[in-house]
């Protein structure tokens, strides 16, 4: 697993390449490949220089130039929308093990505000700067809410399709976190400003939704029961101090105990809030549904019935371009925990749906013709990383799980992916496969995975692991596919460019000169790089990724001729 070459192509450059008309779009910031956000200090950002694209190579030479494009489109991911005065929450967590230090952000209460100046900056672009190939949808790969509750998710619906949100709950009290519980948070006047109503952009393209962890399982890692969904809709919070908190618990498994403990002896009366309810699987598809904005569903009305739950799947493919296929699925763990894995009926139809676009493929070691097949380009979605698509879950009637490698949890072969093929094994044997784009790690990152045949290697793929908005940097990122011919009819090039942006707020907060809004996404950049970069124990300052993992240009073998 790896790539063979790693250029720097400045920013001058790649404005040079640009198609006519396009290079005073690029001169004005719009992207990282303008102008990037810097430390400037403890609690002090600043604009810095732009940053250029990173040219990689996955066991194929890089033939120059741009390519023609076929596909654009924009992610955001892990956008976590959240209801920071719920009772559903276990802020109190945060100083006891590493695993809970997400457990409260003193930036928590801005989601929504980071969210719409994202939409602002997003809306703008409508090229992609690699090759200017229209950028023709979004799509947000999971965690678009934080704690899957109904109010958090119409929130996050009205947020993509644009309008007002109103983001408060409860009252019109203030019942978060304050000082009072914790030092590190900001001002209780800055935290009541963010319950006030504001204006998002939208997309203005069509979107698509994909399912994390947190859009399924109580703050993403747990099943909602029936007494959690008491807890949540009813009028006690715990308020408890954080620095230290003295009863911290000893493990992950021993939380939700810990937690209803905590209820019992430390909760407060707060305005109780039906909207806060937990919404199971089908009710959260159902929501999608009811939305002003493109498509239907958000890509969801082409799930097919689910067969272990009788209602529809979370997953879903859909045509992207002539020439590229995408397909969404849903790697939550139902049974619980963080991390994610593919049910054996869902890894069963992502095969079939991976053959039906496929006129060759892998089987046995050998390649087989697929007559019935048609050739496109295959991009995946999902949440989960190849890192953390490994959970065994407990479910038997989804075993068996499906893991990156078979041999990710190789302990009980009851009960684990040791029975499954993996998904990087499945995607080997579908050399259209070309691009898996994800979140859940909250970092930039690109992977390359070479082909298990050198001879082979259009059957290799790239990752691309985009950051989170609720954490430093706060980016999201956009995907161009372009492809440039071979010669004599060989079947050419694949150029992936992946092009980071930020909000659309300044790096240094000024409540005098910003709106509300515009001001509290700039302060929620600053305390989330304060949390990740100065506090102990919290968010990882490494997130934005090293060069090769920000701005990039992926080159490998195209699968088969892309021609007209």
């Amino acid at each position: 697993m790896g790539s063979n070459r790693r250029v720097l192509v400045p920013a001058i450059v790649i404005a040079l390449l640009l198609p006519s008309g396009l290079s005073a779009i690029a001169a004005r910031p719009k992207t990282t490949l303008d102008r990037t956000i810097v430390a400037a200090g403890e609690r002090d950002l600043a604009y810095g220089a732009g940053e250029g694209y990173v040219t990689r190579t996955l066991g194929w030479a890089d033939p120059g130039g741009k390519g023609k494009g076929l596909a654009g489109f924009k992610q955001l991911t892990d956008v976590h929308i959240l209801d920071e005065e719920s009772p559903g929450r276990v802020e109190y967590f945060d100083n006891c093990l590493p695993a809970f230090s997400a457990a409260y952000r003193p930036q928590e209460a801005f989601t929504g505000q980071v969210g719409a100046s994202m939409m602002k900056q997003l809306a703008s672009i409508s090229a992609g700067p690699g090759t200017g190939t229209p950028l023709t949808f979004a799509v947000s790969t999971g965690d678009n809410v934080d704690n899957v509750q109904y109010n958090e998710l119409r929130w996050f619906i009205k947020l993509l399709d644009g309008g007002k949100v109103k983001p408060n709950s409860g009252d019109a009290t203030y019942n978060g976190y304050t000082t009072e519980q914790t030092s590190t948070a900001l001002d209780t006047r800055i935290l009541e400003l963010a319950q006030k109503p504001f204006m998002s952009a939208g997309t203005k393209v069509p979107w698509y939704a994909v399912l994390g962890n947190h859009d399924g399982l109580v703050q993403g890692n747990a099943q909602i029961n029936d007494t959690f969904q008491g807890l949540v809709v009813g009028n006690r919070k715990v308020f408890a101090k954080m620095e230290p908190y003295d009863d911290c618990p000893a493990n992950t498994s021993e939380a939700a105990n810990k937690a209803l403990a905590a209820f019992l002896s430390k909760g407060r009366t707060v305005p109780a809030d039906g909207d806060r309810r937990f919404l199971p699987q089908a009710e959260t598809i159902a929501e999608y549904f009811k939305t002003t904005g493109m498509p239907k569903g958000h890509g969801l009305a082409k799930a097919p019935q689910d067969p272990d739950t009788g209602s529809r799947a979370g997953y879903y493919s859909w045509k992207i371009s002539p020439k590229v296929q995408g397909i969404s699925m849903d790697t939550i763990a139902y049974s619980g925990g963080s991390n994610g894995a593919l049910s054996d009926s869902q890894f069963q139809w992502l095969e079939t749906e991976l053959t039906k676009w496929s006129k060759s493929y892998y089987a046995d070691g050998t390649l087989q013709s697929n007559p019935g097949g048609r050739d496109r380009l295959v991009v995946l979605f999902s949440h989960h990383t190849s890192g953390t698509l490994n959970n065994p879950g407990s479910d038997e009637a989804q075993m068996p799980y499906h893991c990156f490698r078979m041999t990710d949890v190789p302990d009980d072969p009851n009960t684990t992916c040791a029975n499954g093929e993996g998904l990087g094994e499945l995607a080997d044997r579908f050399p259209n496969v070309v691009l898996w784009v994800n979140g859940h790690e909250h970092n930039n990152r690109v992977t390359p995975f070479d082909s298990s045949d050198p001879a082979a290697p259009e059957r290799g793929f790239w990752e691309i692991n985009t950051a989170a908005h609720i954490d430093w940097p706060q980016q999201s990122r956009l995907i161009e596919i372009a492809w440039k011919p071979g010669v004599d009819g060989a079947a050419g090039t694949l150029l992936i460019y992946g092009t980071l942006v930020d909000h659309s707020s300044a790096p240094d907060p000024n409540e005098s000169t910003q709106s509300t809004q515009e001001f509290l996404a700039s302060l929620s950049r600053v305390e989330a790089y304060y949390d990740a970069c100065v506090r102990e124990n919290q968010a990882e300052c490494a997130a934005p990724g090293d060069p090769e993992d920000r701005n990039v240009r992926l080159v490998s073998k195209a699968p088969f001729d892309l021609g007209s």
